[in-house]
């Protein structure tokens, strides 16, 4: 990561952002679920346009959402809803196929306003380990599932056999 004179992390220019949209965009994290693909578009784009104060609840509805004139925001959740599923879907992309992405694209709680930054070594690392767990404990919970099962069929064995003793006068 390259520093300015005064310490601070360098901050992305319009094409690698564009180039990172694209990416996340394609990935298998998104390219199943175009609502969420054309939210992240629209406010990435006006963002870039600097437009950020147009990105609000209403505009997101109407203009990435397809919800019309009389959407309101108080009444259906649908972009708050979105918008917990995009943060989601780039904590996956960024801890999956993207933690060696140049650029980190991120949607803080509390607002709608894309946040834009250089990838930096630290977070590189963070991500592979945060993948590294998560593929551990998948891999525990497939290697435990037929023991489980095991466990299970015991235990209703015992149980099937317990209940027939009593049930049998003897």
């Amino acid at each position: 990561m390259t520093r300015s004179d005064h310490g601070a992390a360098r901050q992305p220019d319009e094409a690698e952002i564009r180039a990172a949209l694209d990416r996340i965009v394609s990935s298998s994290h998104l390219n199943k679920s175009p609502q969420l693909a054309t939210f992240l578009r629209f406010v990435v784009e006006q963002s870039l346009a600097g437009q950020s104060d147009r990105i609000k609840a209403y505009t997101i509805a109407a203009d990435a959402l397809g919800r019309d004139a009389s959407f309101d925001p108080q009444q259906d959740p649908i972009v708050r809803v979105e918008a917990g599923r995009l943060r989601r879907a780039l904590d996956h992309y960024y801890t999956d196929g993207g933690c060696d992405d140049p650029v980190v694209i991120e949607l803080p709680r509390g607002g709608y306003v894309p946040v834009f930054r250089a990838n930096s070594a630290p977070r590189r690392a963070l991500a592979r380990l945060t993948a590294l767990r998560r593929k551990a404990v998948l891999a525990w919970r497939q290697q435990s599932q037929p023991v489980l099962l095991i466990v299970v069929i015991a235990v209703a064995v015992s149980l099937t056999v317990e209940v027939l003793r009593a049930l049998v006068p003897q």
